[in-house]
């Protein structure tokens, strides 16, 4: 009996002291993932009140610029767009704007960040370009990038007739023949189980809010906080998923662990991934005054591929036609641009790569809100019927 009671002890002191390390080693993780996030949070500035026009240019780092539309009349929507030099691109019968046209426009270096005002509109911004901003974070922006690229070649994308890849997330219109308001279904394989496909979901999710929070933090507050109020006017739910009805808080599946943001704010209703992506001139029709993006990626992978010499670009160059402005593709830019004024961007050689997110507003796609909450009448139980339905 002695012997046995040794044993039970001795069991019991074992226990004891591996469910000891056990929460000890449960108390570092979390430690230090509570470091990790507070490291990201400082380095991209999400917790600081956006920066007016004002204060970035008094850090000496961003140029400002007084500078007004022209006369745009002449360039006409769905023009190709290509910068000067690589009119090799232009297929035959195509009709394309080489830019820039003359010495009237401005180009924006890679290196340069810079913000245009409108000397009309009491100094109001029409184009915001600002690099760098997760540089202190070389980690974090691989791995956006590779849930851009897996994102890419998991989903359907929408405009197809432009070149490139664009894939939407969060709620959408539906088709243009079926308006109906819904999220975005877009995954192509139909054999994935429930779990990989929430993955996925979460996984877009994820860097969808991170770029949402940082786009807020580092464009100017002339910026951020009207889209913010176009937002909570609007009244449109924030992103989600299937099976998922919280609209509050992200997880960033990091190589070394998860990071959950837990009461951060998620992305808007509506966002995008893309990968050499290629728009003609355009407008958009945006309830909020201004649409954003995050340049995540910007490489030359094949230099033979690309041919480049004497005069040419890289291509896949953003162009503000209405202010005569192109600003040059680099890794890890912020923008926001005014939707009404005409823009695309220049076709790009082969052997570049270039990807991104964006946040938009589209018309279209409140205006399909705006029906099913006549007939439904209840935000909030639309969007939990809605993001718990079945696939």
């Amino acid at each position: 009996m002695d012997v046995d009671h040794r044993l039970v002890s001795l069991r019991h002191r074992s226990l004891k002291e591996a469910l000891r390390v056990y929460f000890i080693q449960c108390r570092k993780k979390e430690n230090a993932a509570h470091s990790e996030k507070h490291t990201i949070a400082k380095a991209l500035g999400l917790h600081a009140t956006p920066p007016t026009a004002q204060s970035l240019a008094a850090t000496g780092m961003v140029k400002v610029v007084i500078r007004d539309c022209f006369d745009d009349t002449g360039y006409k929507r769905g023009t190709l767009l290509v910068d000067r030099g690589n009119e090799d691109l232009v297929g035959s019968g195509n009709t394309a704007l080489s830019v820039p046209v003359d010495e009237s426009w401005y180009v924006i270096e890679p290196d340069e960040s810079i913000i245009f005002i409108d000397s009309k509109g009491i100094g109001s911004v029409s184009l915001a370009v600002l690099r760098g901003k997760c540089s202190k974070c070389p980690d974090l922006l691989t791995y956006v990038n590779s849930v851009i690229d897996e994102a890419v070649n998991d989903r359907k994308g929408v405009r197809p007739t432009h070149g490139g890849d664009l894939i939407q997330f969060g709620w959408n219109a539906g088709p243009q023949h079926a308006r109906v308001f819904g999220l975005v279904n877009n995954l192509t394989s139909k054999r994935l189980s429930m779990t990989a496909r929430q993955q996925k979901d979460s996984h877009a999710l994820g860097i969808l809010a991170l770029s949402w929070n940082l786009l807020v933090a580092s464009l100017p507050a002339e910026v951020s906080i009207s889209c913010i109020e176009a937002i909570n006017e609007a009244g449109l739910p924030s992103m989600t998923v299937k099976c998922n009805n919280s609209d509050s808080g992200y997880t960033l599946d990091l190589p070394d662990g998860s990071l959950c943001f837990s009461t951060a704010e998620r992305a808007p209703s509506e966002g995008y991934m893309s990968q050499n992506y290629e728009s003609p001139i355009h407008t958009d029709q945006l309830y909020a005054p201004y649409a954003m993006n995050w340049v995540t990626f910007h490489s030359i992978v094949d230099p033979d591929q690309c041919q480049l010499h004497g005069d040419r670009s890289s291509g896949g160059n953003y162009v503000d036609v209405s202010l005569r402005v192109v600003v040059k593709c680099a890794t890890d830019t912020v923008m926001s641009m005014q939707p009404c004024f005409k823009h695309g961007t220049t076709l790009a050689r082969e052997g570049v790569c270039r990807q991104g997110t964006a946040i938009n507003f589209s018309k279209h796609i409140k205006k399909a809100f705006d029906e099913a909450i006549a007939i439904e009448g209840d935000v909030k139980a639309m969007v939990t019927q809605l993001a718990g339905e079945k696939e």
